[in-house]
C-alpha cells in the first residue's frame, strides 16, 4: 500500500534510494512524483506535479548504477544545457536538471499519448498517407536538431510519443540525444553501436560516426516499418539483423505504393551522401501524404527473415584467387592509363610557372584537431562565385576554363597562433592563421569547444603599429559546439589591405548562451604584407 504524499517524512528525501516506492516524493520546492508511466534500460519516467501552478510534467530519472560512472553524469550534464536549446513544437522539450534522491532525473513535457510504437500495436499498419504525415513531423524535429549539431542516434517508434491537437495526432520526438549522453565505458566502448539494431544505418554498424545522414536512415526505417507493421530486416538475434544493413537491400511489399517506396529506398541508400537531408525529406513525406490520401492500409506483414536454431555467424569466406590472365589483363589496363596520364602530366610540370599556379603541399593549416580544414589546392573562396588561383571561373562549384591570360597566385605557407585558453575552465580553444600572396590576405580561425558551448566568433585583420582594425569585424555567428561537431572554422577571409604596413590577424569569441563568461581574443603572429 502507497504511502499518502501528505503523511510522508520528506527530511531524508536527499538519502532514498530510488529502489524505493517514491510516489509523493518532492524534488525540493519545484516538483512532486505522482506515478511511474514508463521505463527502459536507461530509467525510469513519471508523472510529476509542479508545485507552483499545478502543471503536469514528466520526470526521468537516471538509473542509480550510471550515477557511479562519472562520465555518465558528466555527460548527462552537459547535454541538458544543448536540450534546453531545443525549442521545436514536434520535441519533447527539456525543462530542468534535477537531483533525486540518489539519482539525476531529467524534467520534461508531459505527453499523454503513448507512443508511436503503442500506436502501431493497436492499428497492425498505418495508411500510407497517415505515415507520412506523422513522420513529416518526425523530419522537422530532426532538421532543427541537426541545424544545432545534434544527432538523435536512436530513432525509432519508441521514441516518438502522440497526443492530440485538435483531434490529430501530433508527434512529439523524445529522448534526444540520451543514447549519446549514456555512452558510458561500462555500456559501449569507442566506436562501438550506440542505438537499436533494427534502425542502424550501415554505415555505423562498423563504428563510424553518427552523422544526420544516420538518422534519416532510421526514418526510412520507421516508414517502412508503420506501412508494413515491420522494420524491413527483422528477425533472428542482434547480430544477424546489422548484418543484413549493409548486405542486404529492402524489398518491396506488394501493395506498397511507388511513392512511398521510393522515399524508403532514398532513405535506406547505403550511401550516406546520397540521402535527403531531413528538411528535405519533410517536404518529400507531405508531398507522398497528399498523392495517397486514398490508399488504404496494408495487412500486417509477417517477419520473412528465419533463422534456424542451430545457425551460427557465418565466416567471411576467402576471395577465390585471381587467375595470372586476370592479373596480366589488369596490369595492361593500369599501365595504359598511366601512359595516358604521363605526357599531359609532362607537359604540366614543364610548363613555365608564370602559367602555372604554385601552391606549396604544406600549404594548408592544421585545424585544431589537426585536421585540414580549408578548401582544395590552387582555389581562391569567394563569395557569389570566383576564380581558381590558375584563372578558371567558378559557376556553381565547377571551374570551367576562362580566356584570356592567365596569372599566377602565390601563396605563403600558413603561419598560426599557439593554441590558447583564457583561464584554467574556460571552455575555448582558438587558434587564428593568416598566409599571404601578392594578391590578398587570407585569414581563418580554428576554435575547438566543449559540448554545449555556442558563440559568435569574429575575425579581423589589424594595424600593428597603428592597432587600428584595417578589415573586419568577419563575424561567425551561434556556432554550436556538440559531441558531433567539437570544431569549426571562421572563414577563410581574402582581405587586400594597404601594401607596406605590418599586421596581425585577430579571432575574438563571444559566449551567446553563457552570459556569466566572459568572452575572449587571441592574436596572431604579425607580418609584413
Amino acid at each position: 500500500m502507497r504511502t499518502p504524499p501528505e503523511a510522508r517524512d520528506d527530511t531524508d528525501d536527499g538519502l532514498r534510494s530510488l529502489s524505493e516506492d517514491l510516489t509523493g516524493y518532492r524534488i525540493g520546492d519545484a516538483y512532486q512524483l505522482i506515478e511511474p508511466i514508463g521505463g527502459g534500460g536507461t530509467g525510469t519516467v513519471w508523472r510529476a506535479r509542479a508545485l507552483q501552478g499545478d502543471e503536469e510534467v514528466a520526470v526521468k530519472l537516471l538509473r542509480e548504477d550510471l550515477m557511479a560512472e562519472p562520465k555518465a553524469v558528466n555527460r548527462f550534464v552537459q547535454e541538458r544545457a544543448i536540450l534546453l536549446m531545443l525549442r521545436h513544437p514536434h520535441i519533447v522539450r527539456v525543462r530542468d536538471l534535477v537531483t533525486v534522491g540518489t539519482s539525476l532525473g531529467l524534467v520534461m513535457d508531459l505527453v499523454d499519448g503513448g507512443t508511436l510504437r503503442d500506436h502501431l500495436h493497436d492499428r497492425g499498419t498505418l495508411p500510407p498517407a497517415e505515415a507520412a504525415t506523422l513522420l513529416a513531423q518526425v523530419a522537422d524535429a530532426l532538421s532543427a536538431a541537426h541545424r544545432r549539431g545534434i544527432v538523435h542516434r536512436d530513432l525509432k517508434p519508441d521514441n516518438i510519443l502522440l497526443d492530440r491537437d485538435g483531434g490529430q495526432p501530433h508527434t512529439r520526438l523524445t529522448d534526444f540525444g540520451i543514447a549519446r549522453v549514456l555512452d558510458t565505458p561500462s555500456m559501449t566502448t569507442p566506436g562501438a553501436l550506440v542505438g537499436t539494431a533494427n534502425y542502424i544505418a550501415p554505415e555505423t554498424v562498423y563504428g563510424g560516426r553518427p552523422a544526420p545522414s544516420a538518422d534519416v536512415y532510421a526514418l526510412g526505417v520507421v516508414l517502412f516499418e508503420l506501412v508494413t507493421g515491420r522494420p524491413p530486416y527483422a528477425g533472428g538475434p542482434a547480430w544477424a539483423i546489422l548484418r543484413r544493413h549493409v548486405d542486404e537491400s529492402p524489398q518491396r511489399v506488394e501493395g506498397m505504393p511507388e511513392t512511398v517506396w521510393r522515399v524508403v529506398g532514398a532513405c535506406m541508400d547505403k550511401r550516406p551522401g546520397r540521402r535527403p537531408t531531413a528538411k528535405e525529406l519533410a517536404h518529400t513525406l507531405r508531398v507522398v501524404a497528399k498523392r495517397t490520401a486514398d490508399d488504404p492500409a496494408l495487412p500486417p506483414q509477417p517477419v520473412i527473415h528465419e533463422l534456424l536454431p542451430s545457425f551460427e555467424p557465418p565466416v567471411p569466406k576467402p576471395r577465390p584467387p585471381t587467375s595470372s590472365r586476370s592479373r596480366m589483363t589488369i596490369l595492361a589496363v593500369v599501365l595504359a592509363a598511366l601512359a595516358v596520364v604521363a605526357v599531359p602530366a609532362w607537359r604540366v610540370v614543364h610548363r613555365p610557372s608564370a602559367q602555372t599556379a604554385v601552391q606549396r603541399p604544406d600549404a594548408l593549416p592544421p585545424s585544431v584537431d589537426g585536421q585540414p580544414a580549408m578548401p582544395k589546392l590552387g582555389v581562391t573562396p569567394s563569395v557569389g562565385g570566383g576564380r581558381t588561383s590558375g584563372g578558371e571561373k567558378i559557376r556553381g562549384g565547377v571551374p570551367t576554363r576562362s580566356a584570356g591570360p592567365v596569372e599566377a597566385i602565390v601563396w605563403g605557407a600558413w603561419q598560426c597562433a599557439e593554441e590558447y585558453t583564457w583561464d584554467i575552465g574556460h571552455p575555448v580553444l582558438a587558434k587564428p592563421c593568416h598566409q599571404t600572396s601578392s594578391a590578398a590576405v587570407r585569414m581563418v580561425g580554428h576554435v575547438s569547444a566543449l559540448p554545449a558551448i555556442q558563440a559568435d566568433i569574429s575575425m579581423s585583420l589589424v594595424d600593428a603599429e597603428t592597432r587600428n582594425v584595417v578589415d573586419g569585424p568577419r563575424v561567425c555567428r551561434e556556432l554550436m559546439f556538440t559531441d558531433f561537431a567539437p570544431s569549426h572554422d571562421c572563414g577563410p577571409f581574402d582581405v587586400t589591405p594597404p601594401r607596406g604596413r605590418r599586421y596581425y590577424v585577430v579571432e575574438k569569441w563571444v559566449y551567446t548562451n553563457r552570459a556569466i563568461l566572459p568572452g575572449g581574443s587571441v592574436q596572431g603572429p604579425t607580418f609584413d604584407w
